[in-house]
């Protein structure tokens, strides 16, 4: 199991690495954004193009680090492995890469949302520019500005509905926890009834005393329910 282990922490630092550059990259087209109104459009369409191809990246690499966090959940999650799973220092190693998904997937949605507003404000300004160039001038600032404050709006929507998912997020890595450890008590103490054989005992004969009183249980309900309907009948 530890040599399982350590292999994915191993693609789990790769992963989260790829992801660092990645966000760099993306960070710099908000950084290299431009300002001004005449604005060709080739290089918007670069641009555009460029920030799908790391938009495209950055997501396969969160869903690739989600699904290896998930198998190192499992790792630590088996029987097999529950006591070397409790390990306080593990468990804070697991904790942590779940914790540096979640930063990068607020990171992530954050840069792209940011990015993708500036490369529709661009997009939009060479459109106008090209129709000026064309003789067809045009005054669209009025339809700009309700454009981009509609998509305001549905950034704004987006971001709520991050922090929700990322609520999601923590509640699943809560369960997933308290599993864990609910795991290791069961583990443990069929441990201890394994080596104290009267414990062990004394559970059998507590458990054949329930499924006895159930069965009397049962009996006594079944023969009271006839002899009610025996008397309402006669």
């Amino acid at each position: 199991m530890t040599e399982i282990w350590e292999n994915l922490r191993k693609k789990a630092r790769s992963a989260e690495n790829s992801i660092d550059v990645k966000l760099v990259s993306l960070n710099k087209l908000s950084a290299n954004s431009h300002g001004g109104f005449d604005i060709d459009e080739k290089i918007v369409t670069s641009r555009q193009n460029l920030f799908q191809n790391l938009t495209d990246e950055i997501s396969g690499l969160i869903e690739q680090l989600n699904t290896i966090n998930d198998e190192m959940s499992e790792v630590t999650g088996s029987q097999t492995s529950a006591a070397w799973a409790n390990n306080p220092a593990i468990q804070h190693t697991l904790r942590r890469h779940r914790e540096i998904l979640r930063d990068y997937g607020t990171e992530f949605r954050r840069a792209r949302d940011n990015v993708q507003q500036i490369l529709q404000r661009e997009a939009l300004l060479s459109s106008s520019t090209s129709e000026s160039r064309n003789g067809r001038v045009n005054n669209r600032a009025k339809g700009i500005d309700m454009y981009l404050k509609e998509n305001e709006h549905i950034s704004s929507c987006e971001r709520l509905l991050d922090e929700q998912l990322e609520m999601a997020m923590s509640t699943k890595e809560n369960v997933a926890r308290q599993g864990i450890n609910l795991r290791g008590i069961s583990n443990r103490l069929h441990q201890v009834t394994k080596k104290y054989p009267a414990i062990n005992n004394l559970m059998q004969k507590i458990k054949t005393k329930k499924q006895k009183n159930t069965v009397i249980l049962a009996a006594v309900i079944s023969f009271c329910l006839i002899f009610t309907i025996f008397w309402i009948i006669n």
